[in-house]
């Protein structure tokens, strides 16, 4: 999409306008998802790469209604997402229509997000280097699809939107936090103005981080898009973002984009407050099947409404079962905990030994802190 936009006066004040309504839509699902009274602690739930390969399209396609359903993907990781206060996941492909596509250059359709919504997410972050794969068009549609569900951060139709809507400031629970979302590049695919897709610019984060403290953010989060895929290990650039937004004043660290679980560590700030660093969740739903990148967990941190620190964090390991189950050929995803105590479905036993595989690799990168939902 290479045509650029040119607004009038009163375009422009239309457009204020309509971001102003939308910031007040936005604050009314922060009260659906959150309570008015005050509480001690606060849970959030990350998840990974929500992807949408060729092979997963076909495999939600109904031919009797001509529909796509995405949502017995996610029956078995539900419960432990609405656990959450507010639970939050990387939409990595955009919602541009048909023809729908995989990789390299994705298209989805929205029946996709629909699915990752009934499990209970309440944010999507849209920053990462597939949000231009189908230029303006795809990065407008994909924001419209979103903000018509829930509440979405790093991608924006213009510079009045990002001003008006960002930082992300939801009041979960008495906690005033605000969110944050960034990617390294967009895969070469321009962004074509005004459209706006936020990238890792220290810069600019260090006033978003200063904007969102003005604005009475007590806990600030930052989700990356970061790193290098299918390594198992953060690199050094990764380990100097993260002690560099430390010490800008962002208290928890949750990265994507490599596919697999990275390391997990605290860092310390100036202050000497410890800032949890996820590095990588891996992946949330794909195609992907390789070792490691067959499953992703959910990162779960727990929050003190009083010192505005985290006190708690925890993950859960899932894994990306793509077969059979009571007659439906699907993508779903299986806690492996859960599996291997309750029983309830029967794997093939090639994917039993890859779910143990997943489990075993990602127990042991994660050994320093606990999982939860067992």
């Amino acid at each position: 999409m290479k045509k650029i936009y040119q607004y009038s006066v009163i375009a422009w004040l239309s457009l204020l306008l309509w971001a102003s309504g939308v910031q007040a839509l936005s604050e009314k699902k922060v009260d659906s998802v959150s309570e008015r009274e005050s509480s001690k602690t606060v849970t959030f739930i990350f998840a990974g790469d929500i992807m949408g390969h060729m092979p997963q399209i076909e495999a939600a396609y109904n031919k009797e209604s001509g529909s796509y359903d995405f949502l017995p993907c996610y029956q078995f990781i539900a419960p432990y997402i609405r656990t959450a206060d507010l639970a939050m996941a990387n939409l990595e492909v955009p919602l541009a229509g048909k023809p729908y596509s995989g990789y390299p250059r994705f298209s989805s359709p929205e029946a996709l997000l629909d699915g990752a919504l009934s499990a209970g997410f309440g944010v999507m972050q849209l920053a990462n280097n597939h949000a231009a794969d189908r230029g303006g068009h795809g990065i407008e549609s994909t924001i419209e699809a979103v903000s018509r569900r829930v509440q979405c951060v790093g991608s924006y139709l213009n510079e009045a939107q990002r001003d008006t809507l960002y930082p992300l400031i939801v009041n979960v629970k008495g906690l005033r936090t605000a969110i944050l979302n960034c990617t390294f590049d967009t895969n070469g695919n321009p962004v074509p103005k005004p459209f706006i897709v936020n990238l890792i610019d220290t810069a600019q984060i260090h006033r978003d981080v200063a904007r969102a403290r003005r604005e009475g953010a007590k806990f600030v989060i930052m989700t990356i898009h970061w790193g290098t895929e299918y390594e198992l290990k953060a690199n050094e650039e990764q380990r100097q973002l993260a002690r560099y937004f430390a010490n800008t004043g962002i208290d928890l660290i949750i990265g994507s984009h490599p596919h697999v679980v990275q390391n997990f560590e605290y860092v310390y700030r100036q202050d000497s407050v410890k800032v949890p660093v996820y590095y990588s969740l891996g992946n949330m739903i794909s195609n992907q099947r390789k070792e490691n990148s067959n499953g992703g967990i959910l990162a779960k941190v727990t929050v003190d409404v009083k010192s505005h620190k985290a006190v708690q964090c925890t993950y859960l390991p899932f894994y990306v079962y793509k077969g059979d189950l009571n007659g439906k050929m699907q993508y779903y995803i299986i806690p492996t905990q859960w599996y291997s105590s309750q029983r309830d479905i029967e794997l093939p036993s090639q994917d039993v030994s890859a779910l143990k595989l997943f489990e075993s690799n990602t127990l042991k990168r994660l050994s320093h802190i606990e999982t939860f939902g067992e």
